[in-house]
């Protein structure tokens, strides 16, 4: 995969290493570096204009977010994920958006429920054709976002921020391999997350919970099945 040259000129090494972590962060994730691919870093570095400094700060940030991994003397690779992975990462998310909403219901503010508000204003706003998996992904992780933030809950928000990024590369793999996905979730999106906003508004608590577990069940549910279908051996065609 040949990635642009950024063209940054005199940004400072804070800003070019957020840049590049965030080019890299979306390749991975909308798999143009597929699963298991080496990463060098002398190469990248040549194909994106920068040094070498900004690319392994971009790589170390990866491996804290679950999409890289880096081995001693082996360099990086994209993080890869079987069905164990994906039980893990999902128990792990349904823990936290269960005490995500639950504080939610308690500290959310009028603006917190607002910003939630506005992105179901956004699906609802885009056409047949611009409910492509990809954008759908994107506002999915935005809201749930927001949900977090609306928790007022410093230290959840950061454990959040660890685990999002492998969860919507789950999300854009999945939803656009599957076309069933496209045809029957990505049209019900926002009125399963109009539920939210409804449950928090009117701190209804344990309904809260509720509406999350089922939720994150179902996205595990959709998730898991396509990777367990992919994992199968291929049949071979008989031959003639």
């Amino acid at each position: 995969m040949a990635l642009k040259p950024l063209g940054l000129g005199l940004a400072s090494r804070r800003v070019l290493s957020d840049v590049v972590t965030d080019d890299l962060r979306d390749a991975i994730i909308s798999h143009d570096l597929e699963p298991g691919r080496r990463i060098a870093e002398d190469e990248l570095a040549l194909q994106m204009g920068v040094s070498r400094g900004p690319i392994r700060e971009a790589l170390m940030r990866l491996d804290r977010e679950g999409l890289v991994t880096i081995e001693r003397h082996k360099g990086a690779r994209v993080a890869s994920w079987n069905d164990t992975d994906i039980q893990e990462i999902y128990s792990m998310r349904s823990a936290l958006e269960v005490l995500a909403i639950e504080w939610a219901c308690k500290n959310a503010t009028t603006s917190d429920i607002k910003a939630m508000e506005e992105i179901l204003e956004t699906y609802n706003k885009l056409t047949e054709k611009q409910r492509t998996p990809r954008e759908v992904s994107r506002l999915d992780l935005e809201f749930h976002t927001a949900l977090f933030a609306s928790a007022h809950h410093e230290r959840l928000f950061k454990t959040w921020e660890v685990l999002r990024s492998q969860i919507h590369a789950f999300l854009v793999y999945t939803w656009s391999q599957d076309g069933k996905i496209n045809k029957v979730f990505l049209p019900k999106w926002g009125p399963d997350h109009e539920v939210f906003v409804e449950v928090i508004r009117k701190k209804q608590i344990d309904k809260a919970k509720t509406v999350v577990l089922e939720h994150v069940e179902r996205g595990l549910a959709r998730v898991a099945t396509h990777f367990v279908e992919e994992a199968k051996p291929k049949k071979k065609a008989p031959k003639r």
